[in-house]
């Protein structure tokens, strides 16, 4: 049986969506980013979960966009496991990493990092806030369960699910890389992201697509600080209709990246002068596609990172299974 209800505004740009398939509850709201009003209630409920687990109570700067209204629940309506993703267990998942590894030592030079720095130095004397996770990273996986309400900031009760180590052969690539399947459902979701002060990107998306014979869900903090380093954590939940268990696949991926380099801008006079060459039509096109290539090696997409990344051995893998 399939059933859906896609797109439906509840209130204010909030659009909520289900889908029923094959024994599964495909459960997604779509909504803005948080106002100050909103982001100060979210920062309370940080500090006092925080305060709750020992750590320090003072919440850091936090990322400028979270779609704090923004989430998916799966649920398997037989065994009633839920598998929950969020903007605010993604932020404490950054909170708790950030109050045990600071900024990690991550450093950037460009030229927009004074600015940047002097409003960070404010918020944390504001705050008195120590170092902290400017990169806004985090490994956040998820939250895995017995059903619960469907609330962004609601807590999943009941026994923590158990899982173990996956010894078969892992995700089906073959299936997942086939076009001619039709996808029955898709989610695309963004918890928050940050432009680091200009100095780069941090974004964790979620993205969510179910087919005939399964469903996979990619989970991805990605982050890039320009002519640094680029980093991917990626968490993909994949289940075959009809098989016993669920399987995630959890990677880290990270590389170095070409320094920030200086553009030749070609259409001002002492371009001409210095590389006369460039200003013809053919030569002009060798020059900005080779800019162009420079500024991928500096300053990747999300998909040139991922596509560089697939190149290098992961950082670290697992492969672990659920029993439904």
């Amino acid at each position: 049986m399939v059933a859906a209800s896609n797109g439906v505004e509840v209130s204010n740009g909030v659009k909520a969506s289900s889908f029923e398939y094959k024994g599964w509850r495909f459960d997604s709201v779509s909504g803005p980013i948080l106002s100050t009003c909103e982001r100060g209630t979210l920062t309370d409920k940080l500090s006092a979960t925080a305060a709750s687990k020992g750590l320090p109570s003072i919440v850091p700067p936090l990322p400028e966009a979270i779609f704090g209204h923004s989430y998916l629940t799966m649920t398997h309506e037989a065994s009633g496991r839920t598998f929950s993703f969020d903007a605010a267990g993604a932020i404490a998942c950054w909170m708790r990493e950030s109050a045990h590894k600071g900024s990690g030592g991550v450093r950037v030079t460009t030229a927009s990092l004074p600015s940047w720095k002097k409003v960070a130095d404010e918020q944390d004397l504001a705050m008195g806030a120590s170092d902290y996770d400017w990169t806004f990273s985090t490994d956040y996986s998820g939250t895995t369960g017995a059903e619960s309400p469907l609330s962004p900031t609601t807590e999943v009760e009941g026994a923590p699910a158990q899982w173990g180590v996956h010894t078969g052969s892992g995700l089906d690539m073959a299936l997942l890389r086939r076009r001619d399947i039709p996808i029955l459902h898709f989610v695309d979701l963004t918890l928050y992201e940050d432009d680091l002060g200009d100095n780069g990107e941090s974004v964790v998306r979620l993205r969510m697509r179910v087919m005939p014979s399964c469903f996979l869900l990619l989970l991805r903090h990605a982050l890039r600080v320009d002519g640094v380093h680029i980093r991917q954590h990626d968490t993909r939940v994949f289940h075959k209709f009809g098989s016993p268990h669920v399987l995630r696949d959890r990677r880290l991926g990270e590389a170095r990246l070409a320094p920030l380099r200086k553009p030749v801008l070609l259409d001002e006079p002492a371009a001409a002068t210095a590389a006369p060459w460039a200003t013809t039509t053919p030569h002009r096109l060798a020059c900005e596609q080779q800019q162009a290539s420079l500024r991928s090696a500096s300053v990747p997409n999300e998909q040139q990172a991922a596509e560089k990344l697939a190149t290098l051995p992961p950082k670290s893998e697992s492969v672990e299974e659920l029993l439904l």
